[in-house]
């Protein structure tokens, strides 16, 4: 038996990536899942009943999160088949252009998918959410820490943190318990879209962090939701980084981080 075993866990962003990484994981821990996702689950589905040795309940729905009233009538017709104990809200998109190249409209896209697109789903959930229940949502190392190339990003999964520490002390007296999940960069098809787009700058500085496989990346997440905490770093590097970020100044930070840019603009 395991911690999510029989439990109904929700998760967004499930078609591929970490989303369908974890419902992956999920599958062999016997955990109901409904999946939710704006690509074709087709091939998801099928992938995961391949594996589904328990004879578990997994559903998939359409879902676009920038639809506030879809997003809210899609949740609504899933918890009448079954309410949530869990949900993991994975939808996001990079963006990684640097502020000069960016147009107004790239700007809005990541606001509306990663934060609004947060927002959508947890007011969409919360009537389903009952004391015991739980919410985890994605941010990133870059909700504490700017890098070049991330403005539109960094903007989002910023106020990402900061949206999920007042929800946490709103919801966690109801018994609603939050996770948060800021992993370093991870090998996903988002991060792969990167590659030509992203300037050297902006590629040296995603470094610092290292990059985490995504088999190890989703384990350190589901411990973390087991547990019941707050706050999931996953990696060395990415917890390095986040304890200077806390020890030291951020004059020094910012040194830090412009010497590397400045070594790989260099290249």
């Amino acid at each position: 038996m395991s911690y999510f075993t029989n439990k109904t866990v929700y998760i967004t962003g499930a078609a591929s990536g970490i989303g369908f990484e974890t419902a992956r994981q999920l599958v062999s821990q016997g955990s109901n899942l409904v999946l939710f996702d704006v690509q074709p689950l087709d091939e998801a589905l099928a992938a995961l009943q391949a594996m589904n040795k328990s004879n578990i309940s997994i559903t998939t729905y359409e879902l676009d999160v920038t639809d506030a009233d879809e997003t809210t009538k899609q949740m609504a017709t899933a918890a009448k088949n079954l309410s949530p104990d869990i949900l993991m809200h994975f939808v996001g998109i990079t963006g990684p252009w640097s502020f000069d190249d960016m147009s107004q409209e790239q700007f809005e896209r990541v606001m509306n998918i990663n934060l609004f697109g947060t927002r959508n789903v947890l007011a969409a959930v919360r009537p389903f959410l009952s004391r015991g229940d739980q919410v985890m949502v994605t941010a990133s190392m870059s909700s504490f820490t700017g890098s070049y190339g991330y403005s539109s990003y960094s903007a989002s999964k910023f106020a990402i943190w900061g949206m999920m520490q007042s929800i946490n002390y709103e919801w966690k007296p109801l018994g609603i318990d939050i996770t948060v999940f800021a992993p370093p960069p991870i090998d996903t098809p988002l991060t792969r879209a990167e590659v030509g787009v992203m300037s050297q700058a902006g590629v040296g500085m995603k470094k610092l962090a290292g990059e985490l496989k995504i088999e190890n990346a989703v384990k350190s997440m589901l411990k973390g939701v087991e547990n019941r905490k707050f706050l999931v770093v996953p990696g060395v590097m990415a917890n390095f980084i986040r304890l200077q970020q806390r020890i030291f100044p951020v004059s020094w930070v910012n040194w830090v981080g412009g010497k590397m840019v400045a070594f790989s603009l260099r290249k």
